[in-house]
């Protein structure tokens, strides 16, 4: 299987009890959409090859999945993992991405910008701006006044009017 079509969703983190468990620290962008459907898992190892690994059980505790493996029935076998990449093929939807705003460009006009941080003000999420040429950042609000188009693919925010909020 290529590693194109895996999506990476954390690092194994710890083992978990002594029957072969291991903790699974999630990553930040990285929403768990339903826990059922996963029953393959993929761990990369120190020389990037990838290990399919049939999941006995999988359950949530606290932001870590503790996840035991059909194959591994004590926690010897698994202290290895510890650190790994872990991955999985997300043709179902069970995982989202959500990327942070802070890697997304800022286009406005011909200038360009790069979003230096962000908030969230209990109406609408806000992104800071800093353009090219300006001493000075800036917040907008992401409404449709100011927000000509936000491209999720190619990481662009395209705004316009914000001539007032500078």
């Amino acid at each position: 299987m290529e590693n194109k079509n895996l999506l990476s969703i954390g690092r194994i983190v710890n083992t978990f009890g002594i029957k072969g468990a291991v903790k699974i620290a999630l990553d930040k962008n990285v929403k768990l959409n339903d826990i059922n459907k996963i029953k393959l898992l993929f761990i990369e190892n120190a020389n990037n090859i990838i290990i399919p690994k049939q999941v006995e059980s999988v359950t949530m505790q606290k932001s870590h999945l503790v996840v035991y493996f059909k194959e591994h029935i004590h926690i010897n076998e698994v202290e290895i993992f510890k650190g790994k990449n872990v991955k999985y093929l997300n043709d179902d939807g069970t995982f989202s991405i959500y990327y942070d705003l802070t890697h997304y460009t800022i286009m406005y006009n011909l200038q360009k910008g790069q979003v230096t941080d962000t908030m969230f003000n209990g109406q609408h999420h806000l992104v800071k701006v800093l353009l090219e040429n300006e001493n000075k950042a800036f917040w907008v609000p992401l409404v449709d006044v100011y927000t000509e188009n936000i491209d999720d693919e190619s990481r662009v925010i395209t705004l316009k009017n914000i001539e007032g909020l500078k």
